[in-house]
C-alpha cells in the first residue's frame, strides 16, 4: 500500500480545489506528512489585464499575489494541525508550474480538483489544467470530481 507522505495540491480557491486540499489532509500519512498548497497566478491573466489598461503589469501582479497569499494562508491555517502544511504562490503557466513543483519537492502524488475557474471555451480548446498535468508528470495524480 502507498504511503503519501508529501502531497502537492494545486489550488485556485474554487470549491473543487478546496475539497482537494481537505482530501489531501485526510490521505497524508507517514512519519512527517506534508501537504503543499500551490497557487499559480496565471501570467496570461496579468498580461491580459495590463493590455486592457486595467493597471500596470507589476502593480496588478503584486495585488494578485498579495490576495492569493492571504487566501492561501487562511487555508493553510485551517488545515494545519492535522499535518504540516506549506503554502506557495508563484506566477507562470499553471500546469507547467504544478509539474515543476511536483518534481522540485519530490511529492508522492498530486491531488487536484477536476474543475477549476477556467472558462468552458478555454477548456474545450486547450483541455483542463488537470489533463495537462496528467500528461506532463510522472507522479501519481488523483483528480477529484466536483460534487456540488
Amino acid at each position: 500500500m502507498f504511503t503519501f507522505n508529501t502531497l502537492l495540491v494545486p489550488i485556485d480557491f474554487s470549491p473543487p480545489s478546496l475539497a482537494a486540499a481537505e482530501q489531501a489532509v485526510a490521505l497524508a500519512g507517514g512519519e512527517e506528512p506534508m501537504v503543499i498548497l500551490l497557487h499559480v497566478i496565471d501570467a496570461s491573466l496579468i498580461e491580459f489585464a495590463a493590455s486592457h489598461e486595467l493597471g500596470e503589469r507589476e502593480s496588478l501582479a503584486q495585488r494578485m499575489r498579495a490576495r492569493a497569499e492571504q487566501q492561501a494562508e487562511v487555508l493553510r491555517g485551517r488545515l494545519a494541525g492535522r499535518v504540516n502544511v506549506q503554502a506557495i504562490v508563484c506566477e507562470g503557466v499553471p500546469f507547467v508550474e504544478i509539474v515543476k513543483k511536483a518534481e522540485e519537492f519530490l511529492v508522492d502524488a498530486i491531488i487536484m480538483g477536476r474543475v477549476g475557474t477556467r472558462g468552458s471555451l478555454e477548456k474545450l480548446l486547450f483541455g483542463t489544467t488537470a489533463e495537462r498535468v496528467l500528461r506532463g508528470t510522472s507522479r501519481p495524480v488523483l483528480v477529484l470530481p466536483h460534487r456540488g
